[in-house]
């Protein structure tokens, strides 16, 4: 196993040559290997390390790196196939607040919280699940409230019931991000409490 690997151009060695490459040559690793093919930017050597490091850092007893993986898989939801249908979503759902979609954010973030909390409280409404989850206080009052007013927001997904309400007042980065932050604080709250595995 090589220590450090030479770069081509100006002949200086490193283990990993990748940021000489940019600061130095321009160059980013596929332009330098497009110029160079089968020319190497990490070492073998840096590549082991670099394996180790992060085998040493999941086995880690300071940080579960399973848990903070699992908390995107919904592990606390007994059906599989929801399970799956819950992380597609959810990954559509961030991708629509992160590029400031505010109505598929709210209708799949609405969605999202139905199926979880449905899920959790085995009931069959929207509404049941809601006053359920009061109850046993796995959402506070104001989450509550909060939930009522969106719930009808998912009808939205027709445009004739957002025309025939006018100008709604629903549809905006704040209601998007307040149903991002119910909806992680659900994730938490259940992925705690109990994991079913396949």
């Amino acid at each position: 196993m090589e220590n450090k690997i030479e770069c081509l151009i100006c002949n200086k060695r490193f283990t990993n040559m990748a940021t000489h490459l940019v600061v130095i040559h321009k160059l980013n690793k596929k332009d330098y290997q497009l110029k160079f093919p089968k020319a190497k930017v990490v070492s073998d050597t840096f590549r082991e390390w670099q394996k180790n490091r992060m085998i040493k850092l999941y086995k880690s007893v300071d940080v579960d790196y399973r848990k903070i993986a699992g908390s995107r898989s919904f592990d606390f939801v007994s059906n599989q196939k929801l399970r799956l249908l819950l992380q597609r979503d959810y990954q559509y759902a961030k991708k629509c607040l992160q590029n400031k979609l505010w109505k598929p954010a709210i209708i799949l973030f609405g969605s999202l919280i139905e199926a979880i909390l449905r899920e959790s409280t085995k009931t069959n409404t929207f509404e049941t699940a809601l006053n359920k989850a009061l109850n046993d206080k796995v959402i506070s009052e104001i989450e509550f409230h909060k939930l009522h007013v969106v719930r009808d927001s998912r009808n939205y997904v027709h445009l004739h019931k957002e025309l025939s309400e006018g100008e709604t007042k629903i549809i905006n980065d704040y209601w998007a991000k307040t149903l991002s932050d119910i909806c992680e604080s659900l994730i938490k709250k259940f992925k705690s409490k109990k994991s079913y595995k396949d």
